[in-house]
C-alpha cells in the first residue's frame, strides 16, 4: 500500500467521551519526527507535549484496548489515541511552573505595552 511505501502512519485522535474522528487522521512519518506519542503531541501542539500526562491507545500497537501509554510509546498505522493532559493542580506541582507563568505574564504585558505605545504614536501625528 502507498502508506507503507512512503513510511507514513495514520493516527486517529479521540476526545474524552466522544467517538474517534476517523475522517481526518494525523499523518506521522518515521523519517521526519517519528511515530511515537511524543511526535503526535508535537504535531498537534507543543503546549500539549508540555502538559502531557498519559495517552490511551487503541489499535495494533496496544497490548490491550485501551492501553495507558507514555510519550515514548511507538504507534502503528490506524491507531486511535486519546491524549490526557495534566490537571491544573498537577501543573502547579511542576518544578518549572512559576517560571512558565512568569514568562506568559511577561509576554502578555510586553504585548500590551507595545500596543499602547503604538496607539500613542498614532495619536501624536
Amino acid at each position: 500500500m502507498i502508506w507503507d511505501y512512503l513510511g507514513l502512519t495514520r493516527i486517529y485522535t479521540k476526545r474524552k467521551g466522544q467517538q474517534p474522528d476517523l475522517a481526518e487522521p494525523v499523518v506521522l512519518s518515521a523519517i521526519r519526527k517519528g511515530t511515537t506519542v511524543a511526535a503526535l503531541c508535537q504535531n498537534i501542539s507543543s503546549q500539549m507535549l508540555r502538559d502531557f500526562n498519559f495517552a490511551m491507545v487503541w489499535g495494533k500497537s496496544a497490548k490491550h484496548s485501551p492501553q495507558r501509554c507514555g510519550v515514548n510509546h511507538p504507534l502503528s498505522d490506524e491507531d486511535v489515541v486519546q491524549i490526557v493532559t495534566k490537571t491544573n493542580a498537577q501543573q502547579r506541582q511542576d518544578k518549572n511552573y512559576q517560571s512558565m507563568v512568569q514568562g506568559f505574564s511577561d509576554k502578555y504585558h510586553k504585548k500590551k505595552f507595545d500596543a499602547k505605545k503604538k496607539k500613542q504614536g498614532r495619536l501624536r501625528r
